[in-house]
C-alpha cells in the first residue's frame, strides 16, 4: 500500500523546483503585508500615499517581468539541451537590454511621477506625501527589475531554492530598515513614508548585488558579449510579443474588474479587498507551481525528451490537484475564522464567509491553468496562452462581471462567480491545447 504513495524521480524532481518558488510567492505576501502594517501607524494619510503607488509599479514591473520569464524560457530550453554557456550570453545581452529599457521607462516615469498619481486617483491631500514615497520607491522598482532577469537564468536552471533564499534575505532586510526608519528607532531618524521607500531600496539593492555576486561567481557575468545581436532579438521578440501581451491583458482586466466591483460600495469592496488579499496566498503558492512546470516542460524540449515532458505534465496535474484540494478544504472550514482575522465588524462576516468559500472553489481552476499554462509556455506555445488570457480575462471577464452585477443584480456574489468562471475558462483552454500536444507527440514550431 505504501509503494503507491512512493515518490518517483520525476515528483521529487518537480517538489525540488516548485516548492521552493512556491514558498518564495507566499513568503513576499507575509513580509509585504507585514510592511503595510508598519505604514499603517502612521495613519489614513500614509497607507493612501504608499498604495497609490502600486498601479504605476505595477505597471513598470509587468514590462520588467515579462523580459524576466522570457529570459527563463530561453535558458531553461538551452539548459535542457546541454547548452550553458549559450544560455549564460542570453541573460547578459538581456541584462543590458533590460536595464536600458527600463532606465527610460523609469526616467519617464519619475518625470511626470504627479500627475501620474494624480491619475491614477491620487488626492491632493496626501500627494506629497505619495511622492516623498514614490520618487525613492522608483529607484527600488528599478533595481527589482534588474534582479528579475538576473534570477531568471536561476530560475531557467532549476535553482529556485536559491532565488528563494535571497529574495526572502532582501525582504526580511527591507523590513528591518523600515521599522528603524520609519519611527526612528535608536540613533536612526524618523522618516515616516520616506523611511519605507529607503527600506525597500535597501532591500532590493542587497537582493540584486546578491544575485549578480552569485552569478559572478560563476564565472556567468565575467566573460564578453553583453551586446545583443540580431541572432538574439529572431529568438527574443517573438516570445516577448506573447509573454507581455498575456501580462498586459491580464492587467487590463483586473484594472476593469477592480473598477466595476468598487461601484458597489464601500463594505462590498471592502469584503472583496479582503477576500482578495487572502486569495493571493494560494495563487501565488500556484505560481510557483507553474514555475516549476514551466522549466521541466523547458528542459524536456531543449532534451527533445517527449517522455519526460509528458512524465512532467501528469506529475504537474497531479501536485496541484493536490495542493488545491489541501486549499480548498482548509479555507473552506475555516473560512469565517480567516475572514475574521481581516476585520472585526461582524456585519460583514455572513456575505464575507460567502464569498470565502467561492475562494475556497477556485483553489483548483486557479492552480490548472498556471500549471498547463506553464507547460505550455516551456513548450514553445505562449502565443496560444497569450490569445485565450485575452479573449478570457480583458474580454469575457468584464462582459460576464456586467452581466451578473447589472443585469441578474447578484452583486458582490456575482462578481466572485465571474472570476470563478474566467478561472475555469482559461484551465480549460490550456488542458485542451495540452491535450491536443499530446496527441501530436513531436515537437514542431509554434503554431497559433
Amino acid at each position: 500500500m505504501l509503494n503507491k504513495f512512493k515518490l518517483s524521480p520525476t515528483d521529487r524532481q518537480y517538489l525540488t523546483l516548485s516548492l521552493p518558488a512556491a514558498l518564495e510567492g507566499v513568503c513576499m505576501i507575509l513580509l509585504s503585508n507585514v510592511d503595510l502594517i508598519m505604514v499603517g501607524m502612521l495613519g489614513a494619510s500614509a497607507i493612501a500615499a504608499v498604495s497609490i503607488f502600486t498601479q504605476p509599479r505595477m505597471m513598470l514591473l509587468t514590462v520588467a517581468r515579462s523580459l524576466a520569464s522570457v529570459v527563463t524560457l530561453m535558458t531553461a530550453e538551452h539548459y535542457g539541451a546541454g547548452r550553458k554557456q549559450q544560455a549564460a550570453t542570453i541573460l547578459r545581452q538581456s541584462l543590458v537590454l533590460g536595464a536600458a529599457v527600463m532606465l527610460v521607462l523609469h526616467l519617464a516615469f519619475f518625470a511626470y511621477l504627479p500627475e501620474l498619481l494624480l491619475w491614477m486617483g491620487a488626492e491632493t491631500g496626501y500627494l506629497r506625501l505619495a511622492l516623498d514615497y514614490g520618487w525613492i520607491a522608483l529607484a527600488a522598482v528599478y533595481m527589482t527589475s534588474l534582479t528579475a532577469i538576473l534570477q531568471a537564468l536561476q530560475l531557467g536552471f532549476g535553482e529556485t531554492a536559491v532565488v528563494l533564499r535571497t529574495n526572502i534575505q532582501g525582504n526580511v532586510l527591507n523590513v528591518i530598515v523600515n521599522a528603524l526608519l520609519i519611527f526612528g528607532l535608536g540613533p536612526f531618524p524618523e522618516l515616516g513614508v520616506r523611511g519605507a521607500a529607503i527600506g525597500t531600496l535597501v532591500g532590493t539593492i542587497y537582493t540584486f548585488g546578491h544575485a549578480l555576486w552569485q552569478l559572478w561567481q560563476r564565472g556567468i557575468m565575467d566573460k564578453t558579449g553583453f551586446w545583443p545581436d540580431r541572432a538574439y532579438f529572431r529568438e527574443f521578440l517573438p516570445l516577448f510579443g506573447s509573454v507581455f501581451s498575456e501580462q498586459g491583458f491580464e492587467r487590463i482586466g483586473m484594472v476593469i474588474y477592480t473598477r466595476m466591483v468598487a461601484e458597489l460600495g464601500m463594505l462590498p469592496y471592502a469584503i472583496h479587498a479582503i477576500c482578495m488579499n487572502f486569495c493571493d496566498f494560494y495563487y501565488c503558492f500556484a505560481g510557483g507551481l507553474g514555475k516549476g512546470s514551466t522549466v521541466m516542460a523547458c528542459h524536456a524540449k531543449g532534451a527533445k525528451d517527449m517522455a519526460a515532458w509528458k512524465e512532467t505534465l501528469r506529475v504537474s496535474v497531479k501536485w496541484s490537484a493536490m495542493f488545491s484540494l489541501v486549499s480548498f478544504v482548509l479555507t473552506a472550514l475555516f473560512r469565517e475564522e480567516i475572514f475574521g482575522l481581516y476585520a472585526s465588524d461582524a456585519s460583514l462576516l455572513p456575505l464575507g464567509g460567502l464569498i470565502m468559500l467561492i475562494v475556497a472553489l477556485v483553489s483548483f481552476p486557479e492552480a490548472q491553468q498556471m500549471v498547463c499554462a506553464g507547460i505550455l509556455r516551456g513548450s514553445g506555445r505562449s502565443a496560444q496562452v497569450a490569445i485565450y488570457s485575452f479573449l478570457s480575462i480583458t474580454v469575457l471577464r468584464p462582459l460576464i462581471t456586467a452581466f451578473f452585477l447589472y443585469y441578474l443584480d447578484m452583486g458582490l456574489v456575482g462578481a466572485w462567480i465571474a472570476l470563478a468562471l474566467d478561472q475555469s475558462l482559461r484551465a480549460a483552454c490550456a488542458s485542451l491545447l495540452l491535450w491536443r500536444l499530446v496527441k501530436t507527440e513531436q515537437w514542431a514550431p509554434e503554431q497559433v
